[in-house]
């Protein structure tokens, strides 16, 4: 008995040291894989304040997350006096978690805005509201609940069209935890039942946890070791799960680098997607509304998917060869002339971007790290960003009179 109660000592010995040794070196490379988000009752989901680490998922970007769950420094409620603040509003590349805080587009730009003329001295500070998986919806609640609680004088929306449009149809986005909007009698309604049941579930949980539950929600954030077993476990998941055919792909999906939906580059032909445009048009014009009754500035600006912009040409015309598609510009194109028919500032990034790219040849989407290489796929990376920045001030420092 005593010779096996030494073996298991041995034996538990033997795994603590390699669990020491395996957090040892996690950390002196520099790996961590920490949960950066919770659930919101209001907008179905947010970073966890306070929280700091780094985002290898995609890229390489330090995180800091503020008090309020957004990946910005601390503001003040009050504005300071002789302040100009523009607020930004976006999904994943606006949240910008690939690269450093001060790589991010909203960080450039506001670094090149300080120069700009029509300041007249006053002191300028960008609010950072980008949050991955944002659509039109929940940037519409995050304008109402949050940004206008800081009083911006000008409020930019960075519109994705790789899945903004998609994001804002329960048609087409099956996430469990989204608010979304619908039009009844032409008026948009507000229909939260997906995120109600998410937080009456949250809420049992919470109500359930006990010293063992928090004590797995510590050592998820503090040992890397079992960061990188759920991170695994979870690529492996969704690895399973795509193959096997239990999550359907949407449809028009599987063009690489063609951004989420091939029928973004198209006049919508069923109805779940023309409802879907309709909706996104609405809901952009709602936000038209609700700053120009506070005496807002309001200014949307359309990002770019990567195949758009591919600095090699033969990769582009795989996106505009496709028969599924008529026109690579042809979601930029039509939310320019939405905005530009209701007076609405709006600036197209994605030609831009793709006369650089194509001039210069670099890919400004994508990023090679260790040994994962995905130059010209995914979100902008650190040229992209700065690119964006340079651009945005450029357009924007007429607009601050």
């Amino acid at each position: 008995m005593r010779q096996w109660l030494g073996k298991i000592i041995l034996l538990a010995l033997g795994a603590l040291v390699a669990l020491a040794l395996c957090e040892v070196g996690l950390r002196l490379a520099g790996i961590e894989y920490p949960n950066f988000y919770e659930f919101d009752p209001v907008l179905g989901s947010r970073l966890r304040p306070g929280l700091k680490g780094y985002w290898l998922k995609e890229g390489k970007g330090y995180v800091s997350v503020n008090s309020g769950g957004w990946r910005d420094g601390e503001h003040e409620l009050q504005k300071p006096e002789n302040t100009v603040r523009i607020a930004v509003l976006g999904d994943s590349y606006a949240e910008a978690l690939q690269v450093n805080q001060e790589e991010a587009f909203w960080a450039i730009m506001e670094k090149n805005l300080q120069g700009c003329g029509n300041l007249r001295g006053r002191r300028l500070e960008v609010l950072n509201f980008g949050r991955s998986g944002f659509g039109t919806a929940q940037e519409l609640l995050a304008l109402r609940h949050e940004v206008l609680k800081y009083s911006p004088d000008l409020v930019l929306l960075a519109f994705d069209t790789g899945n903004d449009v998609a994001d804002n149809s329960p048609l087409l986005n099956h996430s469990d935890a989204t608010p979304f909007y619908s039009l009844r009698d032409g008026q948009l309604a507000l229909d939260a039942a997906r995120v109600q049941r998410a937080g009456e579930a949250w809420s049992a949980m919470e109500k359930k946890r006990n010293w063992l539950g928090r004590f797995y929600t510590w050592r998820q954030d503090h040992l890397r070791t079992l960061q990188v077993i759920s991170h695994s476990r979870n690529i492996i998941g969704e690895w399973l799960s795509s193959s096997s055919g239990d999550k359907p792909a949407a449809k028009g999906q599987g063009l690489v680098g063609g951004g989420m939906f091939i029928e973004i580059y198209r006049e919508p032909r069923d109805q779940a997607w023309k409802e879907a445009w309709q909706l996104t048009e609405r809901l952009l014009l709602e936000m038209r509304h609700e700053l120009a009754r506070q005496g807002i500035r309001f200014a949307v600006a359309v990002l770019s998917n990567d195949i758009q912009v591919h600095p090699d040409a033969a990769v582009r015309k795989k996106l505009a060869h496709n028969p599924e598609v008529e026109d690579v510009f042809y979601p930029d194109r039509r939310v320019a002339r939405f905005c530009e028919s209701h007076g609405i500032p709006v600036l197209l990034l994605g030609p831009y971007f793709q006369q650089y790219a194509a001039e210069h040849q670099v890919f400004l989407h994508g990023f090679q790290t260790g040994l994962r290489n995905t130059l010209g796929s995914g979100h902008w990376n650190q040229y992209g960003h700065r690119l964006a920045g340079q651009r945005l001030a450029q357009w924007l420092c007429p607009q601050l009179n």
